[in-house]
């Protein structure tokens, strides 16, 4: 095993993320495999260690957001400086929106001849559909510095290193490490389901969005009722539309459609074991086709089958395995409807009953554990 050191940067508020497993975990899956890693961040209003105090370092301490913002960008150019003259055998990690702040660490690692090693890291590309072209443009002129002096690519699943490389020619190794699940906290055994007489239960949680299809799926659950199904549809988490509200009151819906705020991972198992159909319910928008939906790993891990659209972040996860999942056509003009159909067909022909559970639960453990991916990502940097 290499003795390198890794250091990893991202431009995020740990404290204000809905599901911050990708980081801790990593961090975890590191301990465990006897790999020094620390993992830099901000913080929205408090800093948080989650058990890992000496593992998570928070840059900064001004509380005022622009303050915090300039303060935390000087001191990832610092940080990174005092990383490549101290030692060299760093490897150091960054997303899209750092790497111009670690270019003179990298040129003083060059001109030095250190052996520190620089990685960029995308889980995901820019999300706003009404600006994603112009956001996409100053994406691509930060991460071309990246592939031009970087020395290894790190993507989240193929089909976005396919789609950002198109344009590229290198010969530089690149990783691939998808989003995973906590088996143990996850674990449908811990968490009984109540036999109660209730409504048929839809269930999603995570960023809740327009962009995300979440009012669609809401329109989708309100036709069914308006035909007699009796259902109750839940979504859980962050609500950056204030249609998605607005339409629930003015509709007076909320007796069946429940928004609630997000609320800490370690209550969402048990809502989970509750729920009948977890739905994903994402339109065929680029930035969700190359994702890798953490939701979906914890909903199988669950032995949850998950409805969710015909796109690449969930074909390619399920190339040998189709059983393990229920499409619909996010292409269709008439999404609301291609919702709507889809989840009366699950309820009408009762196909809950026709899944396997244990089949789920083993798809996800074997391949999915937040153990077997970080270590891609581990491997990856102690044999640069």
């Amino acid at each position: 095993m290499s003795n390198r050191q890794i250091h990893w940067f991202e431009a995020k508020q740990l404290d204000r993320v809905t599901n911050f497993s990708t980081e801790i975990e990593v961090v975890k899956a590191a301990i465990r495999a006897g790999v020094p890693m620390t993992y830099y961040c901000t913080f929205k209003e408090r800093k948080v260690y989650f058990g890992l105090d000496g593992h998570i370092r928070y840059l900064g301490r001004f509380k005022n957001r622009y303050l915090k913002s300039i303060e935390f960008q000087l001191l990832v150019v610092i940080r990174n400086l005092k990383l490549v003259v101290s030692g060299s055998n760093h490897v150091i990690i960054v997303n899209q929106d750092l790497v111009n702040h670690v270019l003179p660490a990298l040129f003083i690692n060059k001109l030095f001849r250190k052996g520190n090693k620089f990685v960029i890291d995308i889980r995901t590309t820019p999300t706003n559909p009404d600006s994603f072209q112009a956001d996409m443009k100053r994406f691509h002129r930060s991460f071309k510095k990246a592939v031009k002096y970087f020395d290894g690519l790190s993507f989240i699943t193929p089909f976005m290193e396919k789609y950002l490389m198109k344009d590229y020619h290198t010969k530089k190794p690149t990783v691939h490490w998808s989003s995973g699940v906590d088996i143990e906290l996850f674990d449908p055994k811990r968490y009984p389901k109540s036999e109660t007489d209730r409504p048929f239960i839809i269930f999603y949680h995570g960023g809740i969005s327009e962009s995300r299809g979440n009012l669609h799926l809401i329109k989708a659950c309100e036709r069914l009722v308006s035909k007699g199904y009796r259902i109750e549809l839940v979504q859980i988490g962050i609500c950056v539309d204030s249609s998605i509200p607005n339409y629930i009151s003015d509709q007076k819906i909320h007796t069946w459609c429940k928004l609630l705020p997000a609320i800490p991972l370690g209550e969402i198992p048990q809502i989970v074991s509750e729920i009948d159909l977890p739905v994903l319910p994402f339109p065929d928008f680029l930035a969700w086709r190359v994702s890798s939906p953490i939701k979906l790993m914890e909903y199988l891990a669950m032995g949850k089958k998950v409805l969710a659209p015909r796109i690449e972040a969930f074909t390619d996860v399920f190339i040998d395995r189709p059983d393990l999942i229920f499409y619909f056509e996010s292409g269709n003009a008439n999404q609301i409807d291609e919702l709507s159909d889809k989840i009366a067909e699950i309820i009408d022909a009762d196909l809950l009953k026709k899944v396997d559970q244990q089949a789920c639960i083993d798809f996800v453990s074997s391949t999915y554990t937040w153990d077997k991916q970080a270590n891609h990502l581990i491997d990856f940097c102690t044999q640069l």
